[in-house]
């Protein structure tokens, strides 16, 4: 009981000093999830999200309906349906939007740097 009691403290305390960084919202998450953006009730969480050139993005889906993944002229996802998953590695910095071409008031941006 007293490890699983040390182990919680020691993550509250990291949890609670990368709060106290410099870094932007985005930034925070994007380091926290993974490069993760999860689709979950008609969104894409979190919609916006910054990473260096070379990283591959990693979008969840974990609604009940069905979604895609969509920049046009650079990627398109298969229609994913819940649990699935589409990765797309972005090389060139730069700010590219994308949607859901089902839903399209789903949208998000990915800006590389």
């Amino acid at each position: 009981m007293i490890k699983i009691k040390t182990i919680f403290l020691v993550l509250l305390i990291i949890v609670l000093i990368s709060g106290c960084s410099q870094q932007s919202t985005e930034e925070k998450k994007a380091a926290v999830e993974g490069n993760i953006i999860m689709i979950n009730h008609f969104v894409f969480e979190p919609s916006d999200i910054i990473v260096d050139a070379g990283t591959a993005v990693t979008w969840k889906h974990n609604d009940n309906v069905a979604h895609t993944v969509v920049s046009p002229g650079l990627f398109e996802s298969k229609t994913l349906s819940s649990g699935g998953e589409f990765t797309f590695t972005f090389d060139e910095p730069g700010e590219y939007s994308y949607h859901c071409s089902i839903h399209p008031s789903m949208e998000g941006k990915v800006i590389v740097r």
